[in-house]
């Protein structure tokens, strides 16, 4: 760490940047290579995860290449070696990159939050008007916060070109780069809490074991490890502005790439992680909807038959008549009823039915049952 500066040194930086892009570049690939491999089509969800790997990336590039910069600026700063001549074109080069880099933070945290809002559509399918108007709330929220992220960093140092003309000095612009730091990371975290609240009540109220439940509420949660790591992003940045050889003095940047870079690897990751599909596997990972409980159960259910095409249960008696071996399943309670009329999942939806459910409906005025019969005339 240097000294004066009270920032990282180069090969700090390149080794957190290098690590968490190889490790999310792997996740993703990996992803990739699944989806091509199932034929499966590129959604909207799907696109703007990729980009949000792209402007990981970019900004992964950015820190890498101004780090070289940046050392030789500390070295300066810190008295190891003399001015040069190149000294003002260095910073000039320097502070454009590291200017550009934020507007790629947000690029790729937002990506994720607008991927995991078009995922969530899917859980509206069927259900009352007020959940559609939450969604485009939230939807709302999330856009008017990520153009508020750059109304106030472009004005954290006057304008634009004060970046890097000297614009970024004194105590007025460190308070200005101070406030749009907190409210970035006020924005976030509160439409994190938003965004993984917003399936959870729906999630509760599935018809399923309770152990599934959980695991899906995990899958939703994940969005707590991004909390986490964007406060001791902001923690350590904070800590670091308020020393005394820091007074007056911009941002470190150096604070901001590893943290940064860390934060934006773990939102990847965690969206990755959430989409990947694997029918064939019990552990299926099904990212944001509620097609999860229908999957897992077609990936861990094996239907056998008999040689009269009749389904096999636990526990038949063979020797006994062909209809005792048929059993039926219990419609279930009139609390679940209740509960699942006030989601709206009165009718059949094939987001939230069984993967083996009938799709048949009784008439709802009670005047009767129709009963069909087809013959086959051999």
């Amino acid at each position: 760490m240097s000294s004066k500066t009270n920032g990282f040194a180069q090969g700090t930086v390149l080794k957190v940047a290098y690590s968490m892009l190889g490790l999310t570049s792997c996740v993703v690939l990996a992803r990739a290579g699944l989806e091509i491999s199932r034929l499966k089509r590129v959604t909207a969800s799907d696109a703007l995860v990729y980009l949000s790997f792209a402007c990981f990336a970019t900004m992964c590039a950015l820190y890498i290449s101004l780090s070289p910069y940046m050392q030789r600026l500390y070295d300066v700063a810190n008295g190891t070696t003399p001015p040069y001549p190149e000294l003002a074109q260095d910073s000039v080069k320097m502070t454009k990159m590291v200017f550009a880099a934020p507007c790629m933070f947000w690029m790729t945290l937002w990506s994720v939050k607008f991927s995991l809002l078009l995922l969530y559509r899917r859980l509206l399918v069927g259900l009352e008007t007020r959940y559609t108007v939450i969604w485009w709330g939230t939807a709302g929220i999330c856009l008017l916060t990520h153009v508020g992220n750059y109304f106030f960093y472009f004005r954290s140092c006057g304008t634009i070109p004060g970046f890097w003309q000297d614009g970024c000095t004194g105590d007025s612009a460190k308070h200005a780069q101070l406030v749009s730091l907190y409210y970035s990371f006020s924005v976030d975290t509160a439409t994190n809490l938003i965004i993984m609240a917003l399936p959870m009540k729906l999630t509760w109220n599935l018809q399923m074991a309770r152990s599934k439940k959980y695991a899906i509420l995990t899958l939703f949660g994940t969005g707590f490890v991004c909390i986490f790591f964007a406060c001791l992003r902001v923690a350590q940045v904070a800590i670091n502005a308020s020393k005394p050889e820091a007074a007056g003095q911009p941002l470190d940047p150096t604070w901001l790439a590893i943290w940064g870079i860390v934060e934006c690897s773990i939102g990847v990751l965690t969206i990755m992680l959430l989409l990947v599909r694997a029918d064939p596997s019990p552990a299926v990972i099904i990212g944001c909807c509620p097609a999860f409980a229908v999957l897992v159960n077609s990936a861990r259910t094996k239907i056998t038959y008999d040689s009269q095409g009749y389904r096999k249960h636990t526990g038949s008696d063979p020797s006994q008549g062909r209809g005792s071996r048929v059993q039926l399943k219990t419609i279930g309670s009139m609390t679940t009823r209740e509960r699942n009329h006030h989601l709206g999942l009165e009718t059949i939806d094939l987001h939230w039915a069984e993967a083996h459910s009938s799709q048949e409906q009784l008439r709802a005025t009670h005047e009767g049952i129709i009963v069909s019969k087809t013959v086959l005339q051999r």
